[in-house]
């Protein structure tokens, strides 16, 4: 790959001149040019619709698996407890390890880290299968599994993020960050749309599960057919830094920049108070808007047509650097549009307010990341990334399950109303105390 405005100004950006370069992309799709990158996507686009078949069956199948177990009055409490918990079981590892898998993005081989991790998933989605099949899928193994996959996870997050850069250089980073967005979330749309046809037409979860295991061979098919120098960046001066010193390096450049730190507050507030409707849908849909499982995946598949219409718009004005300016419009569609989720008995409703969640979420996310990549420095991209990860999505699981406690307590929609209340009211006194344009300065 080359990047010829890149190639001079930054060495740390540089990227590896290559004849897959493709001058004639339109800017929309800037990081395309790169022929790294446009492996990377492909592979992505394979894996993450897979990815989201299986989020998607998961969530269905909790609901299975508590109709088992307790009498139909407790159904609806209970279900939205267990869903919360197997969903943080997925993501609770990043809050406890992202700090240390953030020091292993630094200094080792970032391609050869994620293929390692993306193994692992497709092992992972594959020993899910396996007990889908043999009827051996309990509660338990759910969580224990899905326990596997964020350990997993935490390692590949930091990775996958601070290798951006090195597969597309500098310049077009904000426009791979909106096209990475645009392919998680078109999954998004086709995932729980192809499960809610597959559980519709009575096939079972584990024919989701299976089909997330094969499609992880795209991705790391991707990722052995790349080119170029991948070897870590932190420590080529020769340096052997103690490694609490390595670690907290990622920590200290957060909690010294100003802007970045006020960010990092931004998301951490979604993440724990609005973020978690989504592990909730499922008990949403099945006992308050009585959605069958088609119904279900298509609510699903209205948060990805939002998140996806975002990405779209983002990767057009990506060369603009709006990220700034936009921002506080993504947090005020979130949190409305959950709001607005909490008071409806529409699916039809419920569909459009859904899209709209998708679109703020992804827009506020997206931006962040753009704004946090864009400010840190090359040779502790990995440590930054894996400490912001923490907070982006280490708060999710800890909101979760505080939120899947609240809605067995007191019901699902007064949890997430006082929610997205507790993190509008945040986000004005952000926004109040600094009122400047450009809110990461």
């Amino acid at each position: 790959m080359q990047d010829s405005n890149d190639a001079t100004s930054n060495p740390a950006t540089q990227v590896t001149v290559e004849r897959g370069y493709w001058p004639w992309m339109p800017a929309a799709f800037a990081a395309l040019r790169h022929r790294n990158y446009r492996l990377y996507w492909l592979g992505q686009i394979v894996s993450l619709v897979g990815t989201w078949m299986q989020r998607t069956a998961q969530g269905w199948l909790v609901t299975d698996l508590v109709l088992e177990i307790v009498a139909r009055s407790q159904v609806a409490s209970l279900t939205n407890w267990y869903v919360a918990v197997v969903s943080a079981m997925g993501t609770l590892p990043v809050l406890l390890i992202g700090p240390f898998s953030g020091v292993l993005a630094d200094y080792f081989d970032k391609r050869r880290v994620l293929i390692a991790t993306q193994s692992l998933m497709a092992v992972q989605a594959f020993a899910l299968a396996i007990f889908a099949y043999t009827g051996l899928i309990n509660i338990g193994w759910l969580i224990a599994l899905a326990l596997m996959l964020g350990i997993v996870w935490a390692f590949d997050i930091p990775a996958r993020q601070g290798m951006a850069i090195e597969l597309v250089g500098r310049k077009d980073l904000p426009n791979a960050i909106a096209l990475n967005s645009g392919v998680f979330n078109t999954a998004r749309i086709v995932g729980p749309s192809v499960t809610g046809i597959i559980l519709a037409l009575h096939f079972s979860v584990a024919d989701a599960f299976l089909v997330n295991a094969i499609s992880f061979l795209a991705v790391i098919g991707a990722l052995l057919l790349m080119r170029g120098d991948f070897t870590a960046r932190a420590g080529r001066d020769g340096r052997r830094e103690p490694y609490l010193q390595r670690m907290s390096a990622g920590i200290s450049f957060l909690l010294r920049t100003r802007g970045v730190r006020r960010i990092v507050v931004m998301v951490g507030v979604l993440g724990f108070l609005a973020a978690p409707y989504m592990p909730l849908l499922p008990a949403i849909a099945r006992y308050r808007l009585d959605a069958g499982p088609a119904q279900f995946g298509f609510l699903a598949t209205c948060v990805g047509i939002g998140a996806v219409t975002a990405a779209v718009t983002l990767a057009s004005i990506s060369a603009r650097g709006l990220q700034h300016l936009t921002l506080r419009i993504g947090y005020a569609l979130l949190l409305g549009g959950i709001i607005a989720l909490t008071q409806t008995t529409s699916i039809t409703v419920a569909c459009f307010v859904l899209a709209v969640c998708g679109f703020g979420m992804n827009w506020t996310f997206a931006n962040s990341n753009t704004i946090v990549q864009l400010t840190v420095p090359d040779e502790l991209r990995g440590r930054v990334m894996g400490t912001y990860s923490v907070v982006f999505i280490g708060m999710f699981p800890l909101g979760t399950l505080t939120m899947g406690w609240a809605a067995r307590s007191f019901g699902v929609d007064k949890a997430l109303l006082a929610g997205s209340i507790i993190a509008a009211i945040v986000a004005i006194a952000l926004f109040v105390r600094y009122p400047k344009r450009n809110i990461a300065r």
